[in-house]
């Protein structure tokens, strides 16, 4: 008890600012590096704050007398850790501050229609796009948001805020348009913008053939819940990006408009319905 009442008299400021740093770092450390799955990497910073909270607590326990160069050392070394972690993980933390700043500050834009058959139709006319732009080799990419719309991607682009139709959707990815070389971005009926930039992924995994779409067709969809469509102007093969970690190739017609269908949440009774009219 005596031992506990002194270790209780001895606790500073600098003590209590090591453990609230110590606290958050490690949280830090677990949420990032229990993503990806980089056990190595977590354990050795679990062992490193561990470490460095012990010199911490003795160097307080001693009025400092005591492993104090140890202990400033550790500190150097967590600025250093933190950091190279930063630069290593720019991707991951880049996508962590964007979902936190597009729930904090979403912005609903105004759309043409939302039924059942405004975005059958919607997604006829993405489907019908894509196999003109494929067959032509006509590189596009389309992304269509499912959630919230990632307001700083529409921005870098041209708002248009028109129904979304095939003849549209030619036009802006014609070669001669000013528009092509950006990614349109589609909320349920509407292309709210055309000629937008997005991020790139920073994956090294991906084929070769994989273009500048296809890395910002996936860095799109590791930061936001959107379904990203691309057309390769090199073979005309259509891809389609949901989930960050999954990317799939030589997608036909009839997968596309699944694709779709899942994103916009269409029944298949409701839509056997409305193609019969």
């Amino acid at each position: 008890m005596e031992h506990f009442d002194n270790f209780v008299h001895n606790i500073g400021l600098s003590f209590i600012a090591d453990a609230v740093i110590c606290l958050l770092t490690l949280i830090f450390f677990i949420v990032i590096l229990a993503k990806k799955r980089n056990v190595r990497l977590l354990v050795v910073s679990v062992l490193y704050i561990g470490a460095f909270a012990t010199t911490s607590v003795f160097c307080e326990l001693t009025d400092g007398k005591m492993f104090f160069i140890a202990s400033t050392v550790l500190r150097y070394m967590l600025i250093f850790f933190m950091v190279a972690f930063c630069v290593v993980y720019q991707s991951d933390l880049k996508a962590l501050f964007t979902k936190l700043e597009s729930k904090s500050d979403e912005v609903h834009y105004a759309t043409h229609g939302n039924s059942e058959d405004d975005l059958t139709a919607a997604a006829d006319e993405i489907v019908k796009a894509t196999q003109v732009l494929s067959r032509n080799d006509t590189g596009a990419l389309i992304v269509v948001c499912a959630g919230s719309v990632p307001v700083n991607v529409v921005e870098t682009g041209t708002r248009l805020n028109c129904v979304v139709s095939s003849a549209v959707l030619e036009s802006i990815f014609n070669t001669k348009s000013p528009l092509h070389d950006g990614a349109v971005i589609i909320k349920n009926n509407t292309i709210l913008s055309a000629g937008c930039f997005l991020p790139l992924t920073q994956r090294t995994d991906l084929a070769r053939d994989m273009g500048t779409r296809h890395r910002a067709a996936i860095g799109i969809a590791e930061e936001s819940n959107v379904l990203a469509i691309v057309v390769s102007e090199e073979s005309g093969i259509v891809s389609v990006v949901r989930n960050k970690n999954e990317i799939k190739r030589y997608v036909t017609s009839e997968h596309l408009t699944q694709e779709l269908e899942n994103v916009y949440g269409i029944s298949h009774i409701v839509k056997n319905q409305i193609r019969r009219k």
